[in-house]
Order: structure tokens, then sequence, then C-alpha cells
């Protein structure tokens, strides 16, 4: 099977994690990534940026120059827990030349580089000869692109932010959020008792911060931070008995799937209202408040009962390693766009 990734060059969470997944499903070499996204595979990736160019004008926009001044050049680094796959560019005439090799076409985010990259292969070679296409979107928005579902015509839509009553008639809808991107841990020692970190993102995060920090005093670590190294971020969470995921821009946030992605640490996490597939139940595989009182009364008792957190924290690795990996979201992903 070969998957035609179609990819923009900046730093976007979900899109990352699919194609590594698909990577680790398929082989790197059946999953072509285009426009070439020099950060998948280790690289730091400079472009023009998609703001500063006049998407009018002739030949690929990623290929032009950008307009001079702040803002022109876009910069993405991989991020830490990127594994940098082996890979070449393919260049357009490449791409429209074996485009039948292609199983399925991945439009991997609605962002403006690979919308543009499918609109000139659509161009080229008509809607009609293009394989399977499916859209995913994993922007912080709720909002579905009803624009590109009309003008692409995907089989499926896979939204992040799915919120219940979402629906269109154009395509399939399924509900697709992030996944752990890390290797799962061994079990360390446990020695925080309850762990927040994460940016200034949502106020809500400084407010659980601020109750968890009233409440249980020198035994709660961490609180609202600019930045941290990602090693040291996920093995800090390696080390907690419990830790909270509050939502950020978006309902979904990376943290609420690295959690449990540490083996005998206990998510609690607020109770969000977007789909998820297989999600995590309440009092099995994770707890979930919906206000801080509860989230205080959740983690009291979780100190307090050694096994009952344990058997929570236990259950949510097992489930996350089943359903919720990078490699589980992409087969998903092929499954639903080629199985039915």
């Amino acid at each position: 099977m070969k998957v035609l990734y179609l990819d923009h060059p900046e730093a976007d969470f979900l899109s990352s994690i699919v194609y590594m997944g698909l990577c680790q499903e398929l082989g790197p070499e059946n999953v072509v990534d285009y426009p070439f996204k020099r950060s998948f595979h280790g690289e730091v990736h400079r472009y023009p940026s998609p703001y500063a160019i006049d998407l009018s004008g002739e030949g690929l926009p990623w290929q032009r120059l950008a307009k001079e001044g702040p803002g022109s050049v876009g910069t993405t680094a991989p991020f830490d827990w990127m594994i940098p796959q082996p890979g070449r560019e393919w260049g357009r005439g490449e791409v429209l030349a074996r485009l039948e090799e292609f199983d399925l076409v991945v439009l991997a985010a609605p962002r403006i580089y690979n919308a543009a990259a499918l609109r000139d292969i659509i161009a080229a070679v008509g809607r009609e000869r293009l394989p399977p296409l499916v859209l995913v979107d994993g922007e912080d928005y709720s909002a579905l692109r009803t624009d590109l579902v009309d003008e692409f015509k995907p089989s499926v839509y896979f939204k992040r932010e799915l919120l219940p009553g979402h629906s269109t008639d154009k395509c399939r809808l399924e509900p697709f959020p992030f996944a752990s991107p890390v290797p799962l841990s061994a079990p360390v020692k446990k020695d925080i008792d309850v762990l927040f970190l994460g940016g200034m993102t949502w106020a809500s995060r400084a407010e659980a911060c601020i109750e968890l920090k009233r409440e249980f005093g020198s035994r709660f670590v961490g609180g609202v931070v600019a930045h941290i190294p990602h090693r040291e971020y996920i093995a800090t969470i390696a080390r907690a008995k419990v830790a909270v995921s509050v939502r950020g821009f978006g309902f979904d946030t990376l943290r609420f799937w690295e959690i449990p992605s540490c083996a005998g640490t206990m998510l609690v996490a607020d109770r969000l209202p977007i789909l998820k597939p297989h999600p995590f139940e309440d009092g099995r595989h994770a707890c979930y408040f919906d206000d801080m009182g509860a989230l205080v009364e959740i983690v009291r008792h979780a100190l307090a009962d050694e096994t009952w957190r344990t058997i929570i924290a236990q259950a949510g690795n097992v489930h996350l390693r089943t359903f919720h990996t990078s490699r589980a979201r992409a087969v998903s992903l092929l499954q639903t766009s080629l199985g039915g």
C-alpha cells in the first residue's frame, strides 16, 4: 500500500502523528510527503511563508520567493518526539507521472500549501484520476471546513475537534483526535503525588494549579510554565502518581494522550464535549472533572487509595497502547478510508 501525504511545512501535531504512524505501519518508502517536509526527516525546514506570498502567481507557491520583510520566511524544527524518517523529495513531475501507484491521497491539514498542492494535481490530471482522497483536520477550531469538502470531495473527513451534532451530507465524518507520539515508558519510582505542567493557553489551567497547590501544598508539583524540554517533561510525568490534563487553545491537547503513556501514572482530565473514538471511560481508564472542586476530590481519593489509583492507571495505559498510539491512529485512518 502506498500513500501520497499532502502536507504543509508548518508545525502541526496531528499531521506529524499520523505521518509517523503511517511510516511505522507501511514503511517510510510507502508514504510520500509532498511538498517535501524536511522536519519529517530530521532537518530544520526553512520555507517561503505562505502568508507572505501571492498565491495567485505563476508556478508552485512553496517554490516561490517570499516577499521581503518580517515574517517572509517560516522555520519549522522537528518535534522532539518525532522519529526522523528516511525519504527523498518527489518533484511535481514524478508525483503526476506515478499518481496511479498510490492507493490513497491524504490531505493532511486544511492549510494553504497542501491545499494548493492538491489543487495543482487536480488541475493537471482531473479529479476523476485521483485515488481515494481523505481530509485530516487537526486545527484548534471546531467549525467544519465545508469549503474544502465542496472543492475536493473527500470520501472521509477526519476531524480532531468534532462536536456532537456536527454533520455533513457530503462525506463521512469521523472523530480523529491526537494520539500519543511518545514511546511507552517503563515504570519508574513515583516520587510526585500530583502534577500539572503546561503553557498558559487556557485560563482554567492556572485555576487548576492554584486549587491543587492550595489543597496539596508541596505534594503538588508543576504549574503553568513557558517551556520545558520534552524529554524532561515526559520523564517528570512518569514520576507522578496523578497527572492532570486541562484543555489548551483547542479542546483536545497532546498532554491528555501523553499522560497514560507513562506506566502507573493516572490521568485526571477536564470533561470535554468533543467526540473521541474508543474514549477513555470515566472511573475505568481515567477520571474526569467538571469543576475545580471535583478535581480536588478526585485527586484526594486517588492519593488515599493506591489500589484504586493503580488499577485505573494500568487500565488507561493498556487502553492507550491498544487504541491511541501514533501507529494505531494511522491504522484507523487506513481502515476507515479503504476498508469501509
